[in-house]
């Protein structure tokens, strides 16, 4: 079994907009076959009744918080989706309680046995526009603190029920400096941020600013993202020197690169830091990345000048 299915844990506090996220991300699957775990807190299990599309691969798990009592049961139903469904499906969709820390979900991946047949594509993390941390208890606000400094990317949601100055001290009260977030409304974050497209299908340097609808495209919200593709090998040191100088203008960024020494690794930005595998059976002679990041011409002119020294 290879470590073929990506992952994507979606976090965040009671009434943020992750089943809302879930839902639009199952309705802009484009044909991926996507398998869902959804847990909820409480007596009943009403986010599994608020995933749109019913089918196989949703698994819900018993009562309680998946994130701590029952990481057992997390790993063991990982495992079972994978043995059951695993080469049938394209991407799997973890949604954490809200009451929930992501941190632990991550721990769970990391599990020798997991990491062998699953890869950790990234944390997201909703947090409500609304949400007012004055008004949690001391444990509450860890709790969201703790949701957003273990995310990959931070979505500041329901923006279009709320100012712009309630908006602005909200993001300065719990994002960390250099936080990676975008704003949505009605969690409708671009499906690129978890469904990368194949940079093979876009020719060197390409610029894209264009999505399915307004509603979800990467220009809705004010970014682009650039495929860039070369045949053979990359310069370790450059490509070593470009990730340590990444700016945090770059949200996310994933790939596959032919190193000089013949080594081939797979790249992403995952759980808030840079994680790299080295592929046995990669075929082709080129390399690919793929990146999404602001709408700023000095930065994507930036990235090509460094990208035209591997």
């Amino acid at each position: 079994m290879t470590a073929e299915l990506g992952v994507t844990v979606v976090a965040g506090f009671l009434g943020a907009g992750k089943t809302t996220l879930v839902n639009h991300l199952l309705q802009h699957a484009d044909g991926r076959r996507l398998g869902v775990m959804v847990n909820d807190f409480g007596a009943l299990n009403i986010d599994e009744a608020l995933v749109d599309e019913r089918r196989d691969d949703l698994i819900t798990l018993s009562n309680g918080c998946v994130c701590c009592s029952l990481q057992g049961e997390l790993s063991a139903s990982i495992e079972s989706m994978i043995k059951r469904r695993g080469g049938q499906l394209d991407h799997l969709l973890i949604e954490c309680s809200g009451v929930s820390d992501p941190e632990r979900v991550v721990n769970v991946l990391h599990y020798p046995r997991i990491r062998a047949r699953a890869r950790l594509e990234a944390v997201i993390s909703l947090v409500d526009a609304a949400l007012d941390p004055a008004d949690l208890s001391p444990a509450l606000r860890h709790l969201v603190a703790s949701q957003v400094d273990n995310a990959d990317l931070v979505v500041i949601n329901k923006t279009d029920l709320v100012d712009e100055p309630t908006i602005s001290r909200l993001e300065q009260a719990v994002l960390l400096p250099g936080s990676r977030h975008v704003r949505t409304t009605q969690a409708a974050l671009p499906p690129e941020f978890v469904f990368w497209p194949a940079a093979s299908e876009t020719p060197m340097f390409r610029r894209v600013r264009s999505g399915p609808s307004p509603a979800t495209s990467i220009e809705a919200l004010g970014l682009e993202t650039l495929s860039w593709k070369r045949e053979g090998a990359v310069d370790m040191n450059a490509l070593s020197a470009l990730l340590h100088d990444m700016p945090r203008q770059i949200l996310r960024f994933k790939g596959v690169v032919r190193l000089d020494d013949g080594r081939v690794l797979a790249l992403q930005r995952a759980a808030g830091r840079l994680t790299s595998r080295e592929l046995e059976h990669w075929m082709k002679g080129e390399s690919q990345l793929v990146f999404i990041g602001e709408d700023s011409p000095s930065l994507w002119e930036w990235l090509n000048q460094r990208l035209d020294r591997l």
